[in-house]
């Protein structure tokens, strides 16, 4: 309901489109804001109308816990933890730069510098049709064909994870090192379609 509400708010505030029903096995996730209950040292969380189900942690947790979302990609499941804790604000960098996002370039920076784009969809894309069109000419419902989603939904993930980590990275570097970032309010997708011939 409050996801819902957030919705509608940013649809008349014209920020986003109208909120659309989800849909199965796409971007699977649900929240508990209360009920929950975490033993770090066990690495156990305890989830109303689930149980208790142990987790593999990637980093410890700072902070009170005030919510837990669990999503799945593909075949695997992730908790999110959000936590409230206060910090102490750094100084801040004097230093500024600009940055110019392209389609060739990833990104271009006012200092001359530049970033090339990854490209995980376009290195896999030879292995996911073959995989898909494999998954075409199997029977649905068939274990066979459920192997070969697997292995689709695995691929996606990679891809997924490399385009996730290429833009951790580079999102890290500029916040570590410029306290002021200047940007062109430029709608990415419609150059990326015009680049392509499309439109």
């Amino acid at each position: 309901m409050k996801d819902l509400e957030k919705g509608y708010k940013n649809f008349f505030a014209k920020r986003t489109k109208f909120p659309r029903f989800k849909k199965k096995f796409q971007r699977d996730s649900f929240r508990f804001s209360q009920g929950f209950k975490i033993d770090e040292d066990k690495q156990r969380i305890y989830l109303p109308k689930i149980g208790t189900v142990g987790y593999r942690k990637s980093r410890s947790i700072i902070g009170k816990p005030k919510n837990i979302t669990v999503s799945r990609e593909g075949l695997k499941w992730f908790v999110s933890i959000q936590t409230e804790f206060e910090i102490e604000p750094k100084r801040m960098i004097n230093s500024e730069i600009g940055i110019d996002m392209g389609v060739k370039k990833f990104v271009t920076f006012s200092n001359g510098t530049f970033v090339e784009p990854v490209n995980s969809l376009k290195n896999n894309l030879k292995q996911l049709a073959k995989l898909q069109k494999k998954l075409s000419r199997q029977q649905k419902g068939s274990s066979n064909s459920k192997k070969t989603k697997a292995k689709i939904a695995k691929l996606h993930r990679r891809i997924a994870d490399i385009r996730r980590d290429f833009l951790h990275k580079i999102t890290t570097t500029i916040a570590k090192n410029h306290g002021i970032v200047f940007m062109e309010d430029l709608k990415v997708s419609n150059m990326s379609a015009s680049a392509s011939g499309i439109v």
